[in-house]
């Protein structure tokens, strides 16, 4: 278990969190605070699961919108404004 300085852990967060990713345990000190433990959260290997949420969403059917993608928004908007006021 490395010990770090709040100013090293600014300095260098990128090569910290790699190590910590890694499986290393680091702690933070920080002035007269009491000191921080940095540790690899293992939660972040399940990715996998958190895809599977992402692709059921992707495949999920789609609603049709019922505004036409060829009109420009001037005319849909006066469509959507004859439809609201029935000008």
């Amino acid at each position: 278990m490395k010990t770090v300085t709040a100013k090293e852990l600014r300095n260098n967060l990128d090569s910290i969190l790699e190590r910590v990713n890694a499986g290393e345990e680091i702690i933070v000190k920080h002035r007269f605070r009491d000191p921080v433990r940095l540790v690899p959260n293992n939660a972040s290997k399940d990715t996998g699961k958190k895809m599977i949420g992402l692709a059921a969403l992707d495949n999920a059917p789609r609603k049709e919108h019922y505004l036409d993608p060829n009109k420009s928004y001037k005319e849909l908007y006066h469509e959507a404004l004859d439809k609201k006021y029935g000008l």
